[in-house]
């Protein structure tokens, strides 16, 4: 049987959820049709590789594990995973989070049913024990300048790019040559904008299928004051390619200045003061940040 869908795995840091994720990817149900698992391990220590070795000596079928010993970023590591992926769909996981048991039987079929391009689904936070609502939960069908045309503007969807939570037809991304930019953060931002403004067909679903889990050991959660500038490279990254490759909606959104993209500038230069960056500092690059994107 052919596998019809890769779930790229990039694995860096030595965390106690590795292993929680990867029985996530294995306990899939109510499916019948094979599915990969990709372990990429980029830098990763002793204890991750002999845990993967381990997964992929009990279950072949199963997984596939690729080793080396240079950290390039994450934008790489995904990068592998699209070139060396053997599924018509793929889906990107954080080694920290969990699927729900029906992500595949959900989001795969409809997928199928719909003939689209990019299928996403809703997601929650996972936060210690608890789970709490996430947002992006939206239910919508279409081509994809539309969908991004809506995720740009609206408020309520808080500008949400994760990459994962979704499957992407593998065949498209290599097609139009979409892949992770070299960013060391937001790297989804660019990605997502790339592949929703090519995308003839993405349909969404408010169900959550996905589990984003916010601990302090995370990328993301580590204390840093350039969060508004890293974001700000991302953001005009993904508006130079709207500019190309689709220069009517970059116009459009870009015209006037939009609140999901403020609020998200807004968050990120409180969270750079709360970090210890100079409040004068901040709200002179939050100005300068809102100009380069905007022109006023």
């Amino acid at each position: 049987m052919e596998v019809l869908v890769s779930l790229i795995v990039p694995i860096f840091p030595n965390h106690p959820y590795l292993e929680a994720c990867l029985d996530s990817l294995e306990r899939q149900e109510e499916i019948s049709f094979r599915y990969e698992i990709l372990l990429l391990n980029f830098g990763g220590g002793e204890e991750v590789h002999k845990l993967c070795q381990k997964r992929e000596r009990e279950k072949p079928n199963l997984y596939r594990y690729y080793r080396r010993a240079k950290n390039d970023g994450v934008s790489a590591t995904r990068n592998a995973g699209i070139l060396c992926a053997r599924g018509k769909y793929l889906a990107f996981v954080d080694s920290d989070d969990v699927l729900k048991k029906d992500f595949l039987s959900v989001l795969v079929p409809l997928a199928e049913k719909k003939n689209a391009t990019i299928a996403s689904g809703g997601y929650s936070l996972l936060m210690g024990k608890k789970v709490k609502r996430g947002y992006s939960r939206l239910r919508k069908e279409g081509d994809g300048k539309n969908f991004l045309f809506h995720l740009l503007t609206s408020p309520f969807l808080k500008q949400r790019t994760f990459v994962w939570g979704r499957i992407y037809r593998r065949d498209f991304l290599l097609k139009n040559h979409i892949l992770f930019p070299s960013l060391d953060t937001y790297e989804d931002l660019p990605f997502l904008y790339h592949a929703l403004s090519l995308a003839p067909k993405v349909v969404s679903i408010k169900r959550p299928l996905y589990l984003y889990r916010q601990w302090k050991g995370s990328l993301m959660a580590r204390p840093r004051r350039d969060t508004l500038l890293k974001h700000e490279e991302a953001f005009l990254l993904g508006k130079s390619i709207l500019e190309k490759e689709c220069p009517v909606l970059a116009r459009k959104v870009f015209r006037k200045k939009r609140l999901a993209l403020l609020l998200q500038l807004r968050f990120d230069s409180w969270q750079d003061i709360k970090n210890g960056k100079d409040k004068r500092e901040s709200k002179k690059e939050y100005q300068e940040t809102t100009k380069d994107l905007f022109g006023k």
